[in-house]
């Protein structure tokens, strides 16, 4: 199921009681409007889903895994092969694992929504697209920065899978929706 996607809805999202948890030098990201940043989005789409298991591949900075737990009732697992917070967050519905998500292959393929956001080469993205497709994956993944190069522009382009360009409510960079199904 590919949720309902109202700007307007996307737009009053609000993500201030995470401004203890987003280090000062990353909050004028954070806050910015959808179109320019995804965060909106990422918080909108947690609320699709109750009591679901949301997987963030790229921690990097913490924000998109806070976004995805938006809707409290979800687990919102966010994965990097290095600890890279700026801050340190600690909420109950966020856990942060600094290893190979594909060790936990379980925990991806039952999950509803998988957010996407690593070394834009291509190369990654498209090992967990392949992983996901083999595997028979039921759900949705999301790919920050599909415009941001070469390598990005040519793996977006060669997904032959449904899929929604959601950049205008998403990350300046590109940022784009695929439904897997068997």
């Amino acid at each position: 199921m590919i949720p309902a996607l109202d700007r307007e809805l996307i737009d009053a999202v609000d993500l201030e009681r995470f401004r203890p948890d987003v280090a000062d030098s990353y909050a004028e990201y954070f806050w910015a409007e959808p179109g320019v940043e995804h965060y909106k989005l990422l918080a909108y789409l947690s609320t699709c889903w109750t009591d679901a298991t949301l997987i963030d591949l790229g921690t990097d900075k913490g924000c998109s895994a806070l976004a995805l737990s938006h809707d409290r009732s979800n687990r919102v697992i966010s994965y990097d092969i290095e600890d890279r917070k700026l801050s340190p967050i600690i909420l109950p519905n966020i856990e942060f694992r600094v290893k190979d998500a594909l060790d936990d292959r379980e925990d991806l393929l039952s999950a509803p929504l998988i957010m996407l956001d690593t070394a834009h080469d291509g190369v990654f993205e498209r090992q967990i697209f392949d992983m996901l497709e083999e595997s028979g994956y039921e759900g949705l993944l999301l790919l920050d920065d599909i415009y941001l190069n070469a390598a990005m522009r040519h793996f977006w382009s060669w997904i032959s899978l449904e899929k929604l360009d959601l950049t205008p409510i998403g990350h300046w960079s590109g940022t784009g929706l695929v439904r897997f199904t068997t």
